[in-house]
């Protein structure tokens, strides 16, 4: 019985095993859709991944989740941004405690080779916070919580890159080649978390100065764990930056939203020669063999409760006394490095905040450099004390420490300015209570590196001070090919500095030839500026400006755009340059350009231009600006001139290249000795009428009105004549590349095709040889429907239509002919009657004529005869009277 028992069990582990082994086999690639889809469903990013792989083999008894070419990227805000991206994302888990289900142990998680960015928009967003919220869970709810459980031993991120940019506190840190390692029993609510991190180069800045450059790092840190109070100690620990030790003590506690602290730092050891070490120029190779001396003091904590209304306090001192060093191989010395600088907010209250730099005293070789700074309120109304004076000699450097090969750099700095008083009294124009003078002046400053080959030369910069503002006196350099002249003013200067107001000035700025290519340059940036320089990228505008610039420059590059003799004026401000009448060459043109440029929304820019272009050559346009082939496919195959007026508005995105779906606007274009050859649309024209002269068109003088809107660009009717044909055309064109066109021919029958014109020239035969004399129109209409893409056509005419339309040229020919003869007939017809009416009117008229004469001469002899008849009757009736009797 025992041995049947054993052998089904045996049956049964081997069926475990090979299920285990060939279930994620056979069903990979459901299990990789199903889990892409489920994740997506649950985040506010975009996740996916390449190969798949869960096996037990390698990890008997437990097994192992391997995900390779991990990525997650953001979408608004963060959208195209890389939350994290991985070579390998690695689990290994207990089986036992899967089969059981309550508690899932993960033994391990790897994470290899990735990049983790981390960002922090200025509104508090960050792009972490992507799970989205369970919509089944309402305040009202009140089911028990889950009693599953996952459970954590150890965690490793290995050659790893990581980047934090948190823009709400103007704080951003870089790691590089980052090996990090955590272990500990995450099931306690009290263990200790021992942890490990090293990376080859941490850069850090803060309020856009960069403070730590390429700075190897290594951390031991263990950590005592209170998971119940969210409370975390600093137990054992070292932090060494380059070769300064710092030793930190305290905890950290975030027992809801709030995080409370009590960190204290200081430094190990107390040698000037580490602090040394933090300066980018002198740790570089040979650091070993510096000679040094002096001492370091530094201390700092940082103390209270961390929230979305308060800070912590803080405070910082730190002092160097008689430092120097030299390098053996190198003549000149700095000695007498002296320090003493007191920061101290004791209740995080940015007003309380005190700054006493009470002495900076370097001697580089024999020239001496001081300074001292004292600070107070700095929020309210800072009261500040200040004195800068000083020469340096550039050409000094290479022989205090060792530059890099390559790299050369002269000149000199003079510096004598002092300022005392409140800022109120400058805000109040009370200048009188504000003591400020000075100058600063840099001549014949030069500088080249093997990175900055192009080099960057100052002739002349000279600033001078005064209480109501700063004179930039004479600014000439040369970087590369470029060279920049200027002169101006800046105003608020110190309320920019210390209220983070905004800096006002005007400034003019003359060149001769300027490439904004030279300028973009990563060194120095941020990671939020830091970007690919093998393409176009975003030009932020500032937005602690409020600068007006009058600019005149010959030539003026970026990329392969090149604008000649521009002028015009540029201001500056809420983040935006609004160009007024601006005017350059460009395109073998001349273009007016007025409008707003913004970069008020992270890695995009708000656009609402209106251009006025004249005689732009429009394959160097094309061959310039990529979007004219989206916009106007055309192009692309076209020669000659266009001129255009338009207005544009929508977004440019990282890389300054048009977001195609965010563009409006229109304009009308007119173009001149403009030539088409071999356009896929204008081919399949010719190819469906037979006709060759539509593979080359000329269209010039031709005048359109355009606008475009959601991906479209739609041509009001225009009038052209095609391969002699006049056409008048309407349609749209989809930056998708998607075509929309109807050509209303008025096309001569000689050049029609053949399947219409011999329909057509039957139906007159037939018609002529039953007596008709017909011929057919000069012109027949034609329409033709021209769609889809413009790399895959289609033309559609229908040419039972086009005969229909001759057929009924020629039924209204005929009824025009039957027409004119019954005209003619009834003409005739009419002109008869017409006559024949008038003879019998004529005869009868003679006849009553005759009549009305015989009866009037026969009244005229009735009258006669009675007259003569009364005159014999009134004689003898006389004779009666008189006569005798």
């Amino acid at each position: 019985m025992l041995k049947k028992i054993l052998i089904v069990a045996g049956v049964l582990l081997v069926l475990i095993v090979g299920a285990a082994v060939l279930l994620p086999i056979i069903y990979k690639d459901k299990i990789v859709a199903l889990v892409k889809e489920e994740v997506n469903k649950n985040i506010n990013a975009k996740v996916d991944f390449g190969d798949f792989d869960l096996t037990i083999l390698s990890s008997f008894p437990d097994f192992t989740i391997k995900i390779d070419q991990l990525s997650v990227i953001g979408i608004a805000p963060f959208e195209g941004d890389t939350l994290t991206s991985a070579k390998q994302l690695a689990l290994t888990v207990d089986i036992m405690s899967v089969i059981k289900g309550a508690q899932i142990d993960i033994e391990s998680i790897e994470l290899n080779q990735a990049f983790i960015n981390l960002i922090v928009l200025k509104d508090g967003r960050a792009n972490w916070d992507i799970a989205k919220a369970d919509s089944s869970k309402t305040s009202k709810d009140t089911s028990e919580p889950s009693k599953f459980k996952v459970v954590l031993n150890s965690y490793a991120i290995n050659e790893s890159r990581i980047s934090y940019d948190d823009a709400s506190m103007g704080f951003a840190m870089t790691m590089e080649n980052l090996n990090h390692k955590g272990k500990g029993d995450f099931t306690q609510d009290l263990f200790v978390l021992q942890t490990t991190t090293a990376a080859s180069a941490t850069n850090l800045w803060y309020g856009g100065v960069k403070y730590m450059h390429q700075i190897q790092t290594n951390l031991k840190a263990d950590l005592d764990m209170d998971m119940q109070n969210m409370k975390f100690t600093f137990k054992e620990n070292e932090l060494q930056l380059n070769e300064l030790f710092i030793g930190l003590d305290g905890w950290l506690a975030m027992p809801k939203e709030d995080i409370n602290m009590d960190l204290n730092i200081s430094a190990r050891k107390n040698d000037f020669r580490n602090f040394l070490s933090m300066i980018p120029g002198v740790y570089k190779e040979g650091f070993k063999d510096l000679k040094s001396g002096g001492t370091l003091e530094l201390k700092a904590f940082v103390k209270g409760t961390y929230n979305e209304q308060k800070m912590p306090g803080f405070g910082l001192n730190l002092k160097v006394v008689n430092g120097q060093f030299q390098y053996p191989s190198l003549p000149v010395a700095v000695n007498n490095v002296q320090l003493d600088l007191q920061v101290n907010n004791p209740d995080g209250v940015p007003d309380h905040t005190t700054i006493d730099l009470k002495r900076l005293h370097v001697e580089l070789g024999k020239e001496p450099f001081d300074a001292k700074l004292s600070v107070r309120t700095p929020v309210s109304d800072a009261n500040i004390n200040a004195t800068v004076k000083g020469s340096v000699n550039f050409a000094n450097l290479n022989k205090i420490v060792p530059l890099e090969q390559g790299t050369t750099i002269r000149g000199t700095m003079n510096a004598d300015l002092s300022m005392a008083g409140r800022m109120s009294a400058i805000e109040q124009q009370r200048y009188e209570e504000f003591n400020a003078g000075g100058s600063i002046v840099l001549n014949n400053f030069n500088y080249s590196s093997k990175d900055y080959q192009q080099g960057f030369d100052l002739k002349e910069c000279r600033l001078t001070f005064n209480p109501q503002h700063i004179e930039l006196n004479n600014f000439d350099a040369r970087m590369g090919k470029s060279d920049i002249q200027a002169n101006g003013k800046l105003d608020n200067l110190l309320a920019y500095f210390f209220k983070k107001e905004i800096l006002k000035g005007s400034l003019n700025l003359m060149s001769n030839n300027l490439d904004l290519s030279e300028f973009n340059n990563q060194d120095g940036a941020t990671p939020a500026t830091a970007k690919d320089t093998s393409a176009m990228t975003l030009i932020e505008v500032p937005g602690n400006l409020d600068f007006t610039v009058n600019a005149s420059v010959g030539k003026l590059s970026y990329d392969n755009v090149i604008l000649d003799n521009l002028s015009g004026k540029v201001v500056i401000r809420d983040q935006a340059m609004n160009m007024e009448n601006l005017s350059f060459t460009t395109l073998s043109g001349v273009m007016k350009l007025s409008g707003i440029y913004a970069t008020r929304e992270r890695k995009k820019a708000d656009i609402a231009l209106n251009m006025d272009i004249s005689g732009f050559d429009i394959q160097q346009t094309v061959k310039t600006f990529n979007t004219v082939k989206k916009m106007a496919p055309i192009a692309e195959r076209a020669n000659g001139r266009f001129s255009s007026n338009f207005t544009m508005n929508g977004k440019l995105d990282e890389h300054m290249q048009p977001d195609l779906n965010t563009l409006s606007g229109g304009g009308k274009l007119s173009t001149a000795n403009v030539t088409i050859s071999n356009f896929g649309p204008m081919l399949k024209i010719a190819e469906v009428l037979k006709m060759d002269q539509f593979k080359e068109l000329d269209v010039s003088n031709v005048n359109i009105s355009f606008s475009f809107v959601n991906g479209r660009v739609d041509v009001k009717p225009f009038d052209v004549t095609l391969a002699g044909i006049p056409t008048t055309v309407s349609g749209s064109t989809g930056f998708d590349q998607s075509i929309d066109y109807n050509l209303a021919m008025n096309a001569p029958v000689s050049k029609l095709p053949s399947a219409a014109t011999g329909v057509i020239t039957g139906l007159i035969s037939k018609a002529n040889t039953k007596g008709a004399n017909f011929s057919m129109a000069e012109n027949i209409k034609l329409n033709l429907k021209l769609g889809g893409t413009v790399s895959n056509p289609t033309v559609s005419t229908d040419l039972k239509e086009t005969s229909g339309k001759a057929i009924d040229q020629i039924k209204d020919k005929v009824k025009e002919e039957f027409d004119s003869k019954k005209k003619e007939l009834e003409d005739k017809a009419k002109a008869e009657a017409d006559r024949l009416k008038k003879e019998a009117e004529d005869k009868a008229k003679a006849e009553v004529d005759k009549l009305k004469k015989e009866a009037e001469e026969k009244a005229r002899q009735e009258k006669e005869k009675l007259k003569k008849e009364a005159e014999k009757k009134a004689k003898d009736a006389l004779k009666n009277v008189f006569g005798p009797k």
